[in-house]
C-alpha cells in the first residue's frame, strides 16, 4: 500500500537535481520552478518557451554561475538549518520528489521536509542561495517578502503537500542567512492550480500557449529557426506592419525618456549609494560586475511584494 503524505501526495522517488531520472519525472508533470513561467512571473522563462521546452523542441536551461554555486551551497544550508532551526523533538529529511494524488500532473521536490516525533509532515523547507541583495528584492529576515516566482513554488508546493506554510531559506551573498515563511492563500491556490491544469491539458493535446511579450519567447522562437533560407519572404498584413513601425518611434521616446530621468537621478546621487523619496527607495549606484564605473539601478517599483500571486499575474 502507497504511503500518503497528509493523506494526499505519494513519492514519485528521489531523484538527484539535474539527473536523467529527475529530468524524466518533471516531464510526466509541473514542479513547483515551472509554475510561475506558466503564470507569466518568471523573469527567465515564458509560458511558450517552457511548453516547447518540455516537448523536448529546446535545449535545456544551460546551467549558470548561479544555478552552479546555489546548489553547491544548498547542502550547507540545508544542514546549518537542520542544527539550529527545528523545534524539539522535530526530524529533517531531504525532499523526495512527489506527486498530488488527485491530480498527478501537479509535482513539489522541496529542499528539505520537517517532521513531527509522530512522523507527520508539518513543514517544508526551499533552500537559495542569491549572490547579492543589492536591489532589495529580499525583504528583512522574518518576513515574507520574496521574489514573486519563489512565492509560486512554496505555493505550488504546499498545495501538492497539504501544508499551510513553508520556509524559504535564503543565504545571501554568502553570509546572510534569512528565513522567510510564506503562506500561500487559497485564492492562489486556486489560481495556480486552475492555470497549472490548463496548461497541462493543452500541453497534452498539442495545443501551444499563444505568443506573448516575453524575451523568453522572442528567444525561443530564434532558436527554434537556426537558419536562414534566403528564398523565403513572407508577407506581413498592413496591421502588423503599422504595430511594427509604431512601436519603434515609442520604444525610441521611452528610451530617450528613460534615459534622460536616469541621468537625472545619477547626477542626484553623485557620490552616493541610493536616492529615495520619502520611505520609498527609487534608485542605487552599483558596480559592474566585471568592474568599472558604477551604474544607476532602479529599486523594486513599489508592487514588486503584492501578496497576491493572482494579481501580480494580472
Amino acid at each position: 500500500m502507497t504511503h500518503l503524505v497528509n493523506g494526499q501526495a505519494e513519492v514519485v522517488g528521489e531523484f538527484t537535481s539535474g539527473s536523467p531520472e529527475w529530468h524524466a519525472a518533471r516531464a510526466k508533470g509541473i514542479g513547483g520552478s515551472e509554475i510561475s513561467a506558466i503564470v507569466g512571473l518568471n523573469p527567465w522563462e515564458s509560458r511558450f518557451a517552457l511548453w516547447h521546452r518540455k516537448k523536448d523542441a529546446l535545449a535545456a536551461v544551460p546551467e549558470s554561475a548561479p544555478m552552479k554555486w546555489g546548489t553547491l551551497l544548498e547542502p550547507v544550508i540545508y544542514r546549518e538549518y537542520e542544527a539550529n532551526h527545528l523545534k524539539r523533538g522535530q526530524t529533517m529529511t531531504t525532499g523526495a520528489t512527489f506527486r498530488h494524488i488527485e491530480r498527478p500532473w501537479q509535482l513539489a521536490n522541496p529542499d528539505g521536509l520537517i517532521w513531527s516525533d509522530s512522523g507527520e509532515l508539518v513543514d517544508g523547507i526551499e533552500i537559495k542561495a542569491p549572490g547579492t541583495d543589492h536591489n532589495e528584492k529580499w525583504g528583512r529576515d522574518g518576513s515574507d517578502n520574496v521574489p514573486i516566482y519563489y512565492r509560486c513554488q512554496i505555493a505550488w508546493y504546499c498545495d501538492v503537500l497539504g501544508l499551510d506554510s513553508m520556509v524559504l531559506r535564503a543565504l545571501i551573498g554568502g553570509n546572510d542567512p534569512r528565513s522567510y515563511r510564506i503562506r500561500p492563500s487559497r485564492d492562489d491556490l486556486d489560481f495556480l492550480r486552475d492555470q497549472g491544469r490548463l496548461f497541462w491539458t493543452e500541453f497534452l493535446a498539442d495545443i501551444p500557449p499563444n505568443l506573448d511579450g516575453h524575451l523568453a519567447t522572442y528567444q525561443a522562437l530564434r532558436e527554434m529557426h537556426p537558419d536562414i533560407d534566403r528564398s523565403i519572404v513572407v508577407d506581413a498584413t498592413a496591421a502588423l506592419a503599422d504595430r511594427w513601425w509604431a512601436v519603434q518611434t515609442k520604444r525610441d521616446e521611452a528610451e530617450a525618456e528613460y534615459m534622460a530621468v536616469r541621468t537625472q537621478l545619477a547626477d542626484l546621487i553623485g557620490l552616493g549609494w541610493k536616492a529615495r523619496c520619502g520611505d520609498q527607495t527609487l534608485a542605487y549606484r552599483v558596480r559592474p560586475a566585471n568592474g568599472g564605473d558604477p551604474y544607476v539601478k532602479s529599486a523594486p517599483r513599489p508592487d514588486e511584494y503584492k501578496t497576491s500571486i493572482k494579481e501580480a499575474a494580472a
